[in-house]
């Protein structure tokens, strides 16, 4: 199968810059719904996952308690208290009733409810963008984890609110990139940094793809 030429990446955001942005001081529930919001109007959601974690807090253990009604209202798999996708607004109302949650000298929360998931973009236009499938650039991955062909996000919700944005975005030109990332934009709960553009491009030899670094 011949692979496709290149594809730009937004990487928001990298470990390095805080691995999310931050959604400033929203309720849990609109933090929710301008992630949701965004999904709806731009992408395609594939495989999104719902769960509640409770991630290793230094200095800070979560509440018994707390523990026990999550446990009890989602059953644990693992590490992880997964939701099923017609009850999560269930357990927004939940950890919304857990609020102020505690946190430790860094402002680490030990609980967490997250979403993670695979998407398809749209065009501005409301299509789906062509050549969205990681088989389509030989399974390529970027040294910080993004797969060409496959979009993610992300949503976390503690003591603060993020949402983790990878995008790859097939064969996008510079003309194309000045009408889609205006509309991006206009549909997100933060500002989309203009440092974190790439576009990687096939070798001559059809053996890997090089990165150049872009500033919409």
């Amino acid at each position: 199968m011949q692979q496709i030429q290149s594809a730009v990446v937004y990487d928001g955001l990298p470990i390095s810059s805080g691995g999310a942005h931050g959604l400033g001081r929203t309720s849990v529930h609109d933090a929710f719904s301008s992630w949701r919001g965004f999904l709806e109007s731009c992408t395609v959601t594939d495989d999104v996952s719902y769960y509640f974690h409770l991630p290793h807090t230094p200095e800070l253990e979560p509440a018994r308690k707390t523990v026990r009604e999550i446990r009890k209202a989602f059953p644990a798999k693992g590490h992880r208290f997964p939701v099923p996708q017609d009850r999560i607004h269930e357990a927004l109302d939940l950890l919304a009733s857990l609020e102020p949650l505690p946190t430790n000298p860094w402002g680490m929360a030990p609980v967490w409810l997250s979403a993670d998931g695979a998407v398809r973009l749209k065009t501005p236009a409301g299509d789906i963008w062509p050549h969205q499938r990681p088989t389509a650039f030989g399974a390529f991955e970027t040294p910080t984890g993004v797969s060409l062909g496959i979009s993610r996000t992300s949503l976390h919700i503690e003591a603060k609110r993020s949402m983790g944005l990878r995008l790859s975005v097939p064969e996008a030109t510079d003309d194309d990139l000045a009408t889609l990332i205006p509309w991006l934009q206009d549909h997100l709960p933060f500002r989309l940094s203009p440092n974190h553009w790439t576009r990687w491009t096939l070798t001559k030899n059809g053996r890997t793809y090089r990165p150049h670094r872009l500033t919409p």
